[in-house]
């Protein structure tokens, strides 16, 4: 018996996966003025950034003051020190190339360990003159003007009279006594609410003066121009 001849089996053709079709972003359009604005914003912080590092990084070295120097004193190089630093341009420190311009001459305010040197703080001229007397004033604030006393200023130190030691009708009548003076320092005193003045006076009227302050009999008048 003869079999009937067997038939191959149809070949299947893989099915193709689905294409994915790309998407296509949206083109942006591209302003040049906010192109050219964002070149300028940068180029304006890099300019800064280099003026502050510039500013920053500038330092140089001044003098500085080591020991304490009482006014009227010589300035000598041991008084003196060196620190390099930044400096704000509102102030006037001395470079250090200079000290041999500073020592020797004669320090015009008392002049504190740690401060900056300059040239107001110093004088040619000896302190007290010739002929002078430096005299040392503690007085409370109503003794003084409202406006504040500063090194340089001429003031006049008025005498005030002793109640116990002339008659009332004679302090009415009698001109009080006035002496002219030079603010040599301004200092903040001891006691509470006072102020230390140093104060440049003849030499005549130095003894009276110390001894009227040291009564507390002093009080302290701003002349013109001061």
């Amino acid at each position: 018996m003869t079999s009937a001849p067997m038939k191959s089996p149809r070949a299947v053709s893989p099915v193709a996966a689905p294409y994915a079709v790309p998407r296509v972003a949206p083109q942006r359009r591209w302003r040049p003025a906010l192109v050219w604005l964002a070149v300028a914003l940068v180029a304006t912080g890099g300019l800064i950034a280099a003026a502050v590092l510039r500013k920053v990084g500038t330092t140089a070295e001044y003098l500085a003051v080591s020991s304490t120097v009482e006014v009227g004193s010589t300035i000598d190089r041991s008084d003196l020190t060196t620190v390099r630093i930044t400096v704000d341009p509102a102030l006037k420190p001395i470079r250090a190339g200079a000290a041999d311009e500073v020592i020797g001459k004669f320090a015009a305010v008392g002049l504190v360990p740690g401060t900056l040197l300059t040239r107001a703080q110093l004088t040619e001229a000896a302190v007290p003159g010739q002929g002078e007397q430096l005299v040392g004033l503690s007085l409370p604030q109503e003794r003084m003007p409202a406006e504040r006393v500063k090194p340089g200023a001429r003031v006049l130190l008025v005498v005030t009279p002793d109640d116990g030691s002339v008659s009332s009708q004679q302090q009415t009548t009698a001109a009080p006594i006035s002496i002219e003076a030079t603010v040599v320092d301004v200092r903040t005193g001891v006691k509470e609410g006072t102020t230390l003045l140093n104060v440049a006076v003849p030499d005549r009227d130095g003894p009276l003066i110390a001894s009227r302050a040291a009564a507390g009999r002093i009080v302290v008048a701003l002349t013109t121009g001061s």
